[in-house]
């Protein structure tokens, strides 16, 4: 039975919605820190490739596409964290007593 006058607490210790907040931060975290990685390594290559053949105009434009893939990814944990915020903003939920996505993403 649904008690309308008692306020649902759903980001609980050991709910749902906190397990799977958990588990994408821990996804985005891993995501956040290997791309980079990965993206200088193929920068470099790209370098590599331009100093053996300095031709080849393809490099530059990869290796400027790949900083800004780079920034971006590194940067997905705080948009995600942005946009919650806007989204509890927009809901009109009360972010200072703890309700709301972006509390609820902080405590994940």
């Amino acid at each position: 039975m649904f008690i309308l006058d008692q306020a649902y607490d759903w980001c609980r210790d050991g709910s749902g919605i906190i397990k799977a907040m958990s588990f994408i931060k821990a996804i985005l975290n891993i995501i956040r820190w290997v791309v980079p990685i990965g993206l200088i390594g193929l920068s470099t290559y790209d370098m590599v490739k331009k100093v053996i053949n300095p031709e080849d105009r393809d490099s530059m434009k990869h290796l400027i596409n790949r900083a800004i893939a780079a920034v971006i990814v590194f940067l997905v944990p705080f948009i995600v964290r942005f946009a919650l915020r806007i989204i509890d903003i927009g809901a009109g939920n009360n972010t200072a007593s703890g309700q709301g996505l972006g509390p609820c993403w902080d405590k994940a």
